[in-house]
């Protein structure tokens, strides 16, 4: 591992046009450039040594669309997310092949849905959820493979509905798993790792106090949070 006492700051100009539909449909479309891209990179020292390092890639260009869309009906819920990019790096460090010339299409989908499970009163609910990101580009150099992952969860409300019992596995097929390869300054690397992720989770949550007063809080912040989002252009989730 070498530091690197010439980094500089990385600076980014953004612009972006959002619209959204019905309060529902939000669409975004931008543009971003960023100076002085600083990432770490396996260089080389002499011929027979490599390092790990921060260093500044001269420019990266983003061009970005995200849809995000909530669907509600009587017992079922849905929230779907699609950000699709075009990435493209430029450096020259001299010396040969130390260059990095990369671009690339990719696209990540995130999938959210509860279910209602019988007569509401009962309040049994199950969730599932996912993501997916196609191949990408990762730290300016690795050719990131793709990677997908599923989650679910079943929740029952108990004791008159102040408290919870919710139990969830995420990962549920172990799939979130890293893997990539990167060609720079003549050395091949093909990169693989993985974590924890696969995991069964129990949680008991009681709730203290008056249920009146709380939901009269709660439909006090939601209507806060909805006129912010309105004002601020539509943000949604997945930025």
């Amino acid at each position: 591992m070498r530091g690197n006492t010439q980094l500089r700051p990385q600076y980014t100009n953004s612009y972006g046009l959002t619209h959204t539909y019905n309060f529902k449909l939000t669409t975004k479309l931008n543009y971003s450039h960023v100076f002085d891209v600083f990432t770490q990179l396996v260089d080389t020292a002499e011929t027979s040594k490599s390092f790990l390092t921060k260093k500044n890639l001269a420019t990266q260009d983003i061009v970005s669309l995200n849809i995000s869309y909530p669907f509600q009906y009587k017992w079922y819920n849905m929230f779907i997310n699609v950000n699709s990019f075009y990435s493209h790096y430029i450096a020259d460090f001299g010396g040969g092949n130390r260059i990095i010339n990369l671009d690339v299409y990719s696209y990540n989908v995130f999938m959210q849905n509860s279910f209602t499970l019988g007569k509401k009163e009962k309040g049994w609910t199950a969730e599932l959820s996912g993501f997916y990101n196609s191949p990408s580009l990762w730290q300016g150099t690795f050719k990131s493979s793709a990677i997908w992952s599923v989650n679910g969860g079943l929740q029952k409300n108990i004791l008159k509905g102040k408290g919870t019992l919710k139990a969830t596995v995420t990962d549920i097929f172990h799939t979130q798993k890293f893997s990539g390869t990167s060609n720079f300054a003549g050395q091949y690397l093909q990169v693989s790792g993985s974590s924890d992720s696969r995991q069964l989770r129990m949680s008991l949550t009681y709730r203290f106090g008056s249920n009146q007063v709380k939901a009269a809080r709660q439909r006090k912040t939601g209507l806060d949070e909805e006129s912010q989002r309105v004002q601020q252009g539509g943000g949604g989730i997945g930025q």
